[in-house]
């Protein structure tokens, strides 16, 4: 809970102070892309999230949702007009100049993390803790760890929701795919929330065309709730 403050006192960046190193001047995966005027994955929410706010109903005032990986923001910003306080958690600078730039001309707030997800350790709890597409940057070694983490600090009651990319066999690996991405295999999302209720689950094939580039993505969603401490 201190690591903001002690970042900022220090005048360094979270990740300086957790890796002796900074993000500033690194490049996201997607810097090109989110440096154009327009949103590279548009600006209407994403079906996962939709449904994490349909759980959430009206019971959103005071409620703390941590937003993994945000891109240019289209979650982020649709949680904050439906009444959550949003944390958007966003290696790429241009990504995070994008989150607040469509939160200002939206006129809903958007609290914007600018900081690699891997070693992040979220500053108190939430509420609910989302991501959709990015925990597939977590190296192999590093995800029950990061997983542990997110459930620690998640209020009990709270949901946590990913939406991960999953391997088959039968689909090519997409054109746009990172060195640096790994894939999940089906059923592991499962495994790290057994001990939770499980809302909803399931594994769907999508198109895509990312990169300008017909494919296919196998996809893996979660909503898990939290029942006890």
């Amino acid at each position: 809970m201190l690591l903001p403050l002690l970042a900022k006192l220090l005048n360094v960046s979270i990740d300086y102070l957790l890796t002796g190193k900074s993000l500033i001047g690194q490049a996201g995966p997607y810097d090109a892309e989110y440096q154009k005027e327009e949103y590279y994955w548009g600006m209407q929410p994403s079906e996962l999230a939709e449904q994490v706010a349909g759980l959430a109903g009206n019971n959103t005032a005071n409620k703390r949702l941590l937003d993994i990986g945000s891109g240019e923001g289209r979650d982020a910003v649709y949680f904050a007009k439906y009444g959550f306080q949003v944390d958007a958690l966003e290696v790429s600078i241009p990504g995070a100049e994008k989150i607040r730039q469509y939160s200002q001309m939206s006129g809903y707030a958007v609290n914007v993390l600018q900081t690699d997800m891997i070693g992040y350790a979220p500053a108190g709890t939430y509420d609910v803790i989302y991501s959709h597409g990015s925990l597939q940057f977590l190296p192999l070694e590093q995800r029950q760890k990061h997983f542990d983490k997110y459930k620690q600090r998640t209020n009990v009651g709270g949901l946590n929701a990913h939406l991960v990319f999953v391997e088959k066999p039968f689909i090519p690996v997409a054109p746009d795919w990172e060195p640096n991405e790994f894939f999940y295999e089906s059923g592991d999302l499962a495994r790290y929330y057994h001990d939770w209720e499980i809302l909803r689950y399931e594994e769907s094939i999508i198109d895509c065309n990312s990169a300008g580039v017909p494919h296919r993505h196998a996809l893996n969603r979660i909503i898990a709730k939290k029942i006890k401490a």
